[in-house]
């Protein structure tokens, strides 16, 4: 069993209840019509979006990123630092958005399998044409691989729908990309983190348009880390979220390839790089305060 969408509401409804200052919101539907949750904590001017999951097989970074909502609203609570950060302060110098599943969808289709009684994975049957999904499925149930459908020199990789790599038809074919970019567009964020698996690695900049305070930032999240700063090559180096929205705002966007392995990466070793991980983004959310 991995963390499918019903683990990751179940922990989102119970940080909603316990944590008085939370706000619980859906920024819109998937394919198959589950909600995509978002929360919101902090009090601060400075707004950054961090996501997850865009990829069914990565739903790691979903479980690290509510994590991480309750280790630093807990530490908030409490009065202490975590890993050395005043969270405290950044509570008050910034508004944290987290979406943890951008594609919930497909993370049922890598966890749970495919079920022949729904009409969507049947249709998926008939437009890719292999039964055993759960193993290599990183797409959404149009069989259209998120982050590759940005409008960020999107351009078609695969031909059809495919467990990964098929852009769609058009840039924000898919209702998940619609989502988030309506998203971020209303909200006018200051900066805005992808976190995938895995790799290790920290990648700030798209075609060139990154400010070298961009990579001064990537340079500290690396020294905070361990994770090395690296430029994508390939289809890894266009039409995803953080290079739409780069070229989109001309903001700080930074994706984080976590962990280490080949996915999908167990649940149970989110111990292992969960700090390495967690000083990523209270490294940025420093930025932002510094910025005040």
């Amino acid at each position: 069993m991995g963390y499918d969408y019903n683990k990751c509401i179940s922990e989102i409804r119970e940080f909603d209840k316990t944590v008085a200052e939370a706000e619980l919101f859906s920024i819109g539907e998937s394919v198959m019509e589950k909600k995509i949750y978002c929360l919101g904590y902090g009090d601060g001017d400075k707004k950054l979006f961090v996501n997850g999951a865009h990829h069914g097989l990565e739903y790691i970074t979903s479980a690290f990123l509510m994590r991480f909502m309750r280790e630093f609203a807990g530490a908030v609570e409490s009065g202490a630092d975590m890993f050395g950060y005043d969270v405290g302060k950044l509570k008050k110098g910034i508004r944290l958005f987290v979406v943890p599943m951008v594609n919930p969808d497909g993370v049922d289709i890598a966890v749970n399998g495919l079920d022949i009684t729904n009409r969507y994975h049947r249709r998926l049957i008939s437009m890719v044409g292999i039964h055993s999904f759960n193993k290599v499925w990183q797409a959404n149930a149009n069989g259209v691989d998120i982050n590759h459908n940005y409008d960020a020199r999107w351009s078609v990789v695969e031909k059809s729908p495919a467990p990964s790599k098929y852009s769609g038809p058009y840039a924000e074919s898919e209702p998940e990309t619609k989502a988030v970019c309506e998203f971020v567009r209303s909200m006018d964020f200051d900066m805005l983190m992808a976190f995938h698996s895995q790799g290790g690695e920290i990648y700030y900049d798209f075609d060139g348009l990154a400010a070298k305070a961009d990579k001064e930032a990537a340079e500290r999240m690396s020294r905070a880390s361990g994770y090395p700063v690296r430029t994508p090559a390939g289809s890894a180096s266009f039409g995803g979220c953080k290079d739409w929205f780069i070229k989109e705002f001309g903001r700080s966007g930074f994706t984080v390839e976590m962990g280490h392995g080949k996915n999908p990466l167990p649940e149970e070793r989110l111990c292992e790089f969960y700090e390495e991980n967690a000083k990523i983004i209270l490294s940025a959310m420093q930025e932002l305060v510094c910025l005040e």
